[in-house]
């Protein structure tokens, strides 16, 4: 990593305290750069829960079809650059990597040339920083991504959605295609309280005219995109296979498959693409007896208790710690049963201190050890025959693919 690098990522990123959201500022910075988001054909991609996964299977799919694609997706593991991914070629380099890695725990590492270089950074975030150090940060990762893919010449972008829809900076391009997968309780103190409230921001995405997949059936979007003249697509009940783990996935390819049809894929290029997909820290085995989950909202804690319940018996250790802010309270909630936690000292500033975490499972009799994830996976490799599961904070989780060679 360059010093030049590392110097533009401290310009790059502040500390941002917004009290109002809207998308003036992304526009205006656009209109300065000549609208690169009219550039190139795009798929949008928001939801709760979901959302990440099947922009990586929509992109997969685009790849493995020779297009130029490139996917953007949010928040980062490890390295900022993995939010601007590029496709041009599924070479067959890459597809005998993914047959040698069918256990379900193996991981190919990060193949840096499928993602930005340095000094392409470097040098479009410096046009940024000189236009505009007003910018947010989120808002110089959307306006970067949108350079980078016109000056690439992207034939096709599938562009994730951060935390908003309606009021999201992403949310000034005309796709061809919407998306919205499953919607539930997350980032309340922005979205609203009540589910119909947080889809009424989801639903700021659907344009116009333009078809949108829905994960299922919800009156609110419906509603809307019928409002809009927007073609309405529900994903088929059907039989199909990824590599991405538990049953979740098979609804997130499931959407992603519709998209497929939509764009004009050949189904045997859907299925296959399916099995080579790349979503890291997403209940992802990077030991055979340590599993990692980026879930971090009540949704995606409850699907990965239902993975672990559905093991039997197997002798579970559970790791958490969460963002700053959060409660623990929905995690002893869900896992009910367990008794006995290991709270993960991390070193992201973005993950909560271990002493808050240590007061409020002791004001519950739960019984706790704080580790390091160096000593987590110390202890993962003398102890083979219980299962680690390290979850909640994605910023915590990049410290794990970090310490496991995911580089």
């Amino acid at each position: 990593m360059s010093k030049e690098y590392n110097l533009i990522l401290e310009q790059f990123f502040h500390t941002e305290k917004i009290t109002e959201y809207s998308l003036d500022n992304i526009r205006v910075a656009c209109e300065y750069f000549g609208n690169p988001q009219n550039s190139f054909k795009s798929v949008h991609i928001a939801g709760t829960n979901g959302k990440g996964s099947v922009s990586k299977m929509v992109f997969q799919m685009l790849k493995e079809s020779w297009k130029k694609v490139w996917v953007y997706t949010s928040p980062h593991n490890i390295d900022i650059r993995e939010r601007f991914e590029v496709g041009n070629c599924f070479s067959e380099q890459d597809f005998s990597t993914s047959l040698s890695l069918r256990s379900k725990w193996q991981k190919p590492p990060r193949n840096d040339r499928h993602l930005i270089s340095e000094d392409d950074f470097v040098r479009i975030a410096e046009q940024i920083i000189d236009y505009g150090h007003w910018l947010s940060y989120f808002e110089k990762c959307v306006l970067l991504a949108f350079l980078y893919f016109r000056e690439q010449k992207c034939e096709y972008a599938v562009i994730e959605v951060g935390m908003w829809g309606r009021l999201d900076a992403t949310n000034i391009i005309t796709p061809i295609l919407s998306i919205i997968t499953s919607i539930s309780y997350d980032h309340m103190e922005f979205l609203g309280d009540t589910l119909e409230q947080i889809a009424y921001e989801k639903w700021g995405i659907i344009k116009s005219w333009v078809p949108v997949i829905l994960y299922g059936k919800n009156p609110t979007l419906e509603n809307i995109a019928y409002k809009k003249s927007s073609k309405v697509i529900f994903p088929r009940s059907m039989k199909i296979h990824t590599n991405l783990l538990w049953e979740h996935q098979v609804s997130n390819a499931r959407i992603a498959y519709e998209a497929w049809v939509f764009l004009g894929i050949p189904d045997a290029t859907i299925r296959t693409s399916l099995l080579h997909v790349e979503h890291h820290g997403r209940m992802e085995y990077i030991l055979p007896n340590l599993l990692i989950d980026g879930a971090h909202n009540e949704d995606g804690v409850r699907k990965l208790h239902k993975y672990t319940s559905s093991l039997g018996g197997k002798d579970i250790v559970y790791c958490v710690n969460l963002k700053k802010g959060k409660s623990i309270q929905l995690v002893t909630d869900v896992f009910y049963g367990v008794r006995e936690w290991i709270i993960v000292q991390s070193d992201h500033q973005m993950v909560e201190n271990p002493a808050i975490l240590e007061q409020e499972l002791s004001h519950m009799n739960q019984q706790y050890v704080i580790l390091s994830p160096i000593q987590i996976l110390q202890s993962a490799s003398e102890n083979p025959e219980k299962l680690f599961v390290v979850f909640w904070s994605l910023y915590m989780i990049g410290e794990f693919l970090t310490l496991t060679k995911y580089e």
